[in-house]
């Protein structure tokens, strides 16, 4: 079958182009960002291009099928609209006139009345799509888990500590596996519904947050967790910061998700194609990894620990530590204006390399900086004042111990990131 997959470059898009490449489909994949070293036919399509300009996209030859698995994690109200409702009809109504069947992957909740911008984008995108009157079906899952995912990465981040905090330990949910989103899909495929319907996707079994997280502590060779629910007054600060600031993991409507049950009958799906997802512990083998999810519970800790160090530093040697530093060089022979230039130029070098590090853009540069400067300061040290390698505190040889840290955190930027001139 000849399909277009829109948002192939997201986690379920990915997932699900190597499942229908590998049972024989011929697959058009289009993301925002094509990804020339991957594998197949790729073009680019942006929905929120195609909700301002439908004719935009020059739409392929021969499609028989269109699976929308774009989605759109944002607290930009107008954004989610333009992309998940307008530029999906846009692409509904296309698919109607070239006579190809739609998949829309939306998500469960997604029903006329949601109430949350995320969830109310998809049900209207939905509802326009089922009243088209073309073969169509809405697959709507429950949370799905894998390696890549934004929702996996958080889980895993939480998994490996003995204390974890929760935003809510009563809502339950069915959270199934990407394999098993694949599965249903090439089920599908195989037997297409008579009529247009919305499915819901769910795994067997109904759960709360720390039970999920019990499994994957459980697949990772760990035992149960220790849980705590945080402060409803907390939380509902952070989600309120959230909002400000764009964050994807707390924001209003993931506190509001977070707080009711969302469940759904799987009987719905299996008479329709004949296809149950599996309880989740039989697809946690190969992932999540013990290794991989200590690195994204140390990651953030590592990198806030080196802001405090370097902003710490600054603040130390332009105020309280001012003439210690002024002692330091008259040690190695310098004093005078030169001496005070240099501690007041390397705090604010250090400062500077502390706030290179909160951002994303310039976070590399500032991990490269700081590693050239500690081999510098270590080298410097050891020529003109050698004796502070006798420092019982061992302030030089603390150096040999951030050194690998920032190796480390250098060596985890993204490779996009890496890519930035």
């Amino acid at each position: 079958m000849r399909i277009l997959l829109v948002g192939a470059g997201g986690f379920i898009g990915r997932h699900l182009h190597a499942a229908l490449r590998a049972a024989g489909h011929r697959v058009q994949a289009c993301a925002r960002c094509p990804d020339p070293a991957a594998p197949g036919d790729w073009c680019r399509l942006e929905l929120a291009e195609l909700a301002r300009d439908p004719q935009a996209f020059a739409w392929p030859e021969g499609i028989e099928l269109v699976i929308n698995a774009a989605g759109l994690l944002s607290t930009d109200r107008n954004q989610l609209h333009e992309v998940q409702n307008r530029g999906a009809c846009a692409l509904f109504e296309r698919a109607a006139a070239h006579g190809a069947r739609v998949l829309q992957i939306s998500a469960l909740g997604a029903e006329q009345g949601a109430d949350t911008d995320f969830l109310a984008s998809k049900a209207a995108a939905d509802h326009y799509l089922l009243g088209l009157g073309i073969p169509a079906v809405v697959l709507r899952p429950s949370l799905v888990l894998g390696p890549g995912a934004a929702s996996s990465r958080w889980l895993q981040r939480l998994s490996p500590w003995p204390l974890i905090p929760l935003l809510d330990n009563r809502a339950r949910l069915q959270p199934l596996h990407v394999d098993d989103l694949c599965g249903a899909v090439l089920a599908l495929l195989q037997r297409w519904p008579e009529q247009p319907c919305s499915l819901a996707l769910v795994g067997p079994e109904a759960m709360t947050q720390d039970q999920l997280l019990d499994r994957l502590r459980a697949a990772q060779g760990w035992g149960p967790g220790r849980y705590r629910e945080l402060p409803r007054a907390l939380t509902g600060l952070g989600a309120a910061q959230g909002e400000r600031f764009g964050w994807r993991a707390l924001n209003r409507q993931t506190l509001k998700l977070a707080r009711r049950d969302n469940l759904a009958s799987p009987e719905p799906l299996a008479g329709a194609c004949g296809y149950r997802c599996l309880p989740l512990e039989a697809r946690l083998h190969d992932w999540p990894s013990p290794a991989d999810s200590v690195r994204l519970a140390l990651q953030p800790l590592t990198l806030a620990l080196l802001v405090v160090i370097w902003l710490g530093t600054a603040l130390v040697c332009l105020g309280p530590g001012f003439d210690w530093g002024l002692r330091i060089l008259a040690e190695a022979g310098i004093g005078g204006w030169p001496a005070r230039l240099a501690v007041i130029g390397g705090a604010l070098f250090d400062a500077l390399l502390g706030f290179g590090l909160l951002l994303p853009r310039w976070r590399r540069r500032a991990l490269q900086a700081q590693i050239l400067l500690m081999l510098g300061y270590t080298a410097l040290i050891t020529w003109l004042l050698p004796h502070y390698w006798l420092d019982p505190f061992q302030g030089v040889g603390k150096n040999l111990v951030l050194l690998p840290v920032s190796l480390w955190l250098l060596w985890l930027q993204p490779s996009h990131a890496r890519s930035r001139p």
